[in-house]
């Protein structure tokens, strides 16, 4: 079964609003009982929304880590494949294990390079056979 793909258009441009949004879907995610692999670009983006995770919202405790230590972390920031039901892809390539996945999230910011990439991997799961989804989000 393919998994059930979501596009999120922020109407913001830049990593900030992107990496911000990522955190509220993953706690979201976590509250709704998903574990959840966001999928970073790099080592320095997993640095950054490790700490976000701790900071973004004040009044709740969202556990996470940089490793899945066996099962025992619902959020885990890498860039390399890691488990979890719902991957939040932030990097810009399609996750190699997509398809093992219940959910996969693409967050695309409105600056140029973001969007461009954000289409080719929407065409990618598309000729994939999945069905993308897009919601537009102002905030």
């Amino acid at each position: 079964m393919m998994p059930r793909i979501d596009f999120y258009i922020l109407a913001a441009e830049g990593i900030a609003g992107r990496e911000h949004f990522c955190c509220r879907l993953a706690a979201r995610a976590w509250r709704e009982g998903l574990d959840v692999h966001i999928r970073t670009a790099d080592e320095a983006m997993s640095e950054r929304i490790d700490e976000a995770l701790w900071t973004f919202d004040e009044a709740s405790f969202i556990p996470h880590g940089r490793a899945p230590l066996d099962g025992d972390n619902p959020i885990v920031i890498a860039p390399t494949s890691a488990p979890g039901a719902l991957v939040i892809n932030l990097a810009d390539s399609l996750p190699e294990d997509w398809t093992e996945r219940q959910r996969v999230a693409e967050i695309i910011s409105a600056d140029a390079a973001t969007r461009r990439a954000g289409r080719e991997r929407y065409r990618d799961y598309q000729q994939a056979g999945a069905e993308p989804r897009t919601h537009h989000i102002d905030h």
